[in-house]
């Protein structure tokens, strides 16, 4: 490390709070400082060039500097850089956006709406599932099944949907109604000559129990990723999603796919739903949408969704989010 006054190193201990980082021992090691990227390689300010093998944080899609990306922005910037939704505002590359994703979507779906992060996302959809309860006058279905190990963000609301301790630890996490059911950790957690199939019977049996004990009727939705990320890139075992989706159908409860990671082709699909056959009924995206060049995020929600949030937003005159 650099430890002269001046250095970037010195400026980022100085300066700098790191998330996901020992901040007490960042101030011994410091920082290392990326200078610059193309393609899937990185490079330090001391001239030492890295592959970049998880594409920043699985996000950087199509490498870095790419150019077309680059001259696509620089465009927009020069003539449009910002512009709102609120009051039935709109501008080309929303409405443009919107339209591609619900028509590349696995399955049938309504409405986008765009936020600005992965964590953010997931908080929106908290917040269209509780709107939509409220809507359908069913207030106290309100409760979210996660999943431990998961991961859908950082923010109050996201964060405990987030199954990592350190996620939680000192945060006062989770919030009330949010719920955690099991890894789907074949090799780590079945029992011994259990099958991946039988694995996953238990755990969708294990879910049943969960909400028969909550109630049915409190429970409003099931979040989880195709493929567990942050938790240990946990691949489903066979016939997983088909068990847990037959349970959420049988007691009327929303499926929300968080596909912030698993999207955009990094399962062999479009979309990890696609590969693991899954049926959501929202759609969380984010990283590879702008390959993280700028920060952009959207649910995309069908009509189960969509049309108790218009009736209730026509009832009280506006949908107070945004």
């Amino acid at each position: 490390m650099d430890a002269r006054p001046n250095s970037p190193e010195a400026r980022d201990i100085r300066y700098h709070l790191h998330g996901y980082t020992n901040a007490r021992k960042h101030q011994e090691t410091g920082p290392l400082v990326i200078e610059k990227g193309d393609g899937v390689y990185v490079e330090d300010i001391a001239g030492n060039r890295y592959i970049e093998a998880m594409a920043g944080l699985w996000s950087v899609a199509v490498g870095f500097s790419e150019k077309r990306l680059v001259d696509a922005a620089t465009r927009q910037m020069s003539k449009l850089p910002f512009y709102h939704d609120f009051g039935s505002k709109a501008h080309s590359p929303l409405i443009d956006l919107a339209e591609k994703l619900v028509q590349m979507a696995p399955v049938p779906m309504s409405k986008a709406y765009f936020t600005n992060s992965g964590s953010e996302a997931n908080d929106t959809a908290i917040k269209m599932i509780w709107y939509r309860s409220n809507a359908l006058g069913q207030p106290a279905r309100k409760k979210i099944i996660s999943r431990k190990r998961g991961y859908h963000g950082v923010t109050i609301a996201s964060a405990s949907l987030t199954g990592l301790p350190n996620n939680h630890l000192s945060f006062d996490l989770p919030i009330a109604n949010i719920l955690h059911t099991s890894t789907p950790h074949h090799w780590r957690d079945a029992q011994p000559g259990e099958s991946e199939e039988q694995f996953s019977a238990r755990l969708a049996d294990e879910l049943e129990k969960l909400i028969l004990a909550e109630g049915p009727e409190t429970i409003a939705a099931f979040i989880g990723e195709p493929i567990m990320g942050a938790g240990g890139v946990v691949v489903p075992p066979a016939g997983y999603w088909e068990k847990i989706q037959a349970v959420l159908s049988k007691y009327g409860i929303l499926l929300v796919a968080d596909e912030v990671i698993c999207g955009f082709g990094r399962t062999g699909e479009m979309f990890g739903s696609q590969t693991f056959g899954i049926k959501p009924d929202i759609m969380v995206l984010s990283k590879q949408i702008s390959s993280s060049y700028l920060p952009i995020s959207a649910l995309i929600i069908n009509d189960k969704v969509f049309e108790p949030i218009a009736d209730e937003s026509d009832r009280i005159g506006t949908f107070g989010h945004g």
